[in-house]
């Protein structure tokens, strides 16, 4: 009887797919690719929103800081006024302590010294008789401003940020570096804005014709002499267009309502068109 031999199973070694593998490696590569980017993306808007926040911030105390400019009673109310007309014409909640703070630089410079204006305009009958001039160039100008400070309408952010490009970014270099801000850039940047502000509300009736075409000039040379006063305590107030829109509103209110009521105008507006930021 002969041997049988039982040949040896031979296991055929596995070969891997080269198609798989590479699919493997490339998912693998593409997640870290994902990973990353994300990472990457998270931390850049996390250092966007932190810019943002901080100039908020920035923004927020220098506000709140001229708001606490103590000035006499017969200046408070004039602050007063302009914040309950302000109110009252329903300007955005947002804008209020912004106005305040302007109305506050325009009442302290009226304290430091006024002078009398010549010739004032003429006042619509029902200001006259109610004895009610400076709540209603005060309500006047609200609902004017009610349509544009802190509106979310791209037509109303489009404006209030052409009307304060110029002193928004003069206010943000001189936080950075004051003393790289020479007195000319600071005086335009102050006179462009306040000619912007004074053709926005030359277009109500009768708040232009209360101040009085012959006086457009001078309350533009007032409003601009209070800004560039006013930026060492002001200028972070003013990097964020809609803050810096409410802030000068604040100052125009109360300076075109003390211009139409009481005819008068902070000492230096006169010299300020001939001498600008550099008589300061």
């Amino acid at each position: 009887m002969g041997i049988k031999i039982k040949a040896p199973k031979i296991k055929t070694p596995k070969i891997p797919n080269p198609i798989k593998e590479i699919e493997k490696g490339v998912d693998k590569v593409v997640d870290k690719v994902v990973d990353t980017t994300n990472t990457v993306v998270n931390q850049t808007t996390n250092v966007v929103n932190s810019a943002v926040k901080s100039t908020e911030q920035i923004a927020k105390d220098a506000v709140n800081s001229v708001k606490s400019i103590a000035v006499g009673p017969v200046y408070q109310a004039y602050v007063d006024t302009t914040k309950a007309a302000m109110k009252q014409a329903n300007v955005a909640a947002e804008a209020m302590d912004d106005i305040e703070a302007g109305a506050k630089l325009a009442a302290k410079g009226l304290e430091e010294g006024a002078y009398k204006i010549a010739e004032g305009g003429e006042l619509i009958a029902e200001w006259v008789e109610a004895n009610y001039c400076q709540i209603g160039v005060n309500l006047a100008l609200g609902t004017l401003f009610g349509a544009l400070l802190y509106r979310p309408e791209p037509s109303s952010q489009a404006t209030t940020t052409a009307a304060t490009a110029p002193l928004t970014t003069t206010a943000i270099a001189y936080l950075a570096a004051k003393e790289t801000v020479g007195a000319v850039a600071l005086g335009t940047a102050c006179d462009l804005t306040a000619e912007a502000f004074v053709e926005l509300i030359w277009m109500a009736p009768d708040v232009r014709k209360a101040i009085g075409d012959k006086n457009k000039d001078i309350l533009t040379d007032a409003i601009a002499f209070t800004l560039a006063k006013s930026i060492d305590k002001a200028a972070g107030a003013m990097v964020i267009p809609q803050s810096c829109a409410a802030v000068v509103a604040g100052v125009v209110t109360t300076l075109v309502a003390q211009l139409a009521c009481e005819r008068t105008l902070p000492n230096g507006a006169r010299e300020w068109g001939s001498a600008g930021a550099s008589g300061l």
